[in-house]
């Protein structure tokens, strides 16, 4: 009897152990989809990677459309070689518009499922996701984080193979923190230099730059007033005669 309940005690135990969620299970649920249709487990897809990218996006979303092929281009180079995994967070209003964006993608998703929605809906709030395309860099293994501009620094690395290795290098290279402590939002690292946060920032916002076209027309106009009204008096004091000392 003493056997047999200690066999069931550490079955039990074995059992306990494995439900113990990973932290990417935490974040994106037990399972996967691998391709419409097909899922796959969380735990086994993330098994050999280092990091993962989330990657917001919808159909519907035109930037979204134009950003997808650049980060399928990257992760074909990447993926393999550099272990790295990306998982689409949809946004699309039904699974038929879900299925069809899906199926043109290599890598991995949440499910369009109903059970699904709230998995996105928390990743969207922790994340402080507050646009689309959002690409999100985290730590596989822990499930922390690593950046959230890396849209950006894929746009720019993902014509380059090497490029794109380097980036994948300097992601890996940085500290990575706790969600709880991470500068979200901002496309920006915690601590960031003001310069470049206000960089991404105003290229974040299109109506910043708008708006700087706009001030910059007018100052310039206001120049080239300034500069003919200058022009025009030292005319017309070089028209004027010029007294003899006789006149005097």
């Amino acid at each position: 009897l003493l056997t047999t309940d200690t066999s069931v005690s550490l079955t039990h135990s074995s059992l306990t152990m494995s439900k113990e969620a990973t932290p990417m299970e935490e974040l994106l649920g037990p399972n996967l989809l691998k391709k419409v249709g097909t899922s796959v487990t969380t735990q086994s897809a993330m098994k050999n990677k280092d990091l993962v990218l989330l990657y917001f996006s919808a159909s519907w979303c035109p930037p979204c459309k134009a950003f997808s092929p650049l980060l399928a281009r990257f992760y074909k180079t990447v993926a393999e070689s550099s272990k790295v995994e990306v998982v689409f967070v949809s946004s699309d209003r039904s699974v038929e518009a879900f299925n069809e964006y899906y199926g043109k993608m290599p890598w991995l998703a949440i499910p369009a499922d109903t059970g699904a929605a709230g998995i996105k809906n928390r990743l969207a709030q922790t994340l402080k996701i507050s646009g689309i395309p959002t690409l999100i860099v985290l730590d596989a293994k822990t499930g922390n984080f690593v950046t959230d501009g890396a849209r950006n620094e894929v746009s720019g690395a993902a014509e380059s193979k090497d490029k794109s290795q380097e980036l994948v290098k300097a992601w890996k290279e940085k500290e990575s923190v706790p969600l709880s402590e991470a500068a979200l939002g901002g496309g920006q690292q915690p601590n960031q230099n003001p310069i470049v946060r206000l960089i991404f920032t105003v290229l974040k916002n299109p109506m910043y730059i708008f708006a700087m076209i706009y001030f910059y027309k007018r100052a310039l106009k206001w120049y080239n007033e300034q500069t003919q009204q200058i022009g025009g008096g030292e005319e017309a004091a070089a028209a004027e005669p010029v007294a003899s000392a006789g006149e005097f």
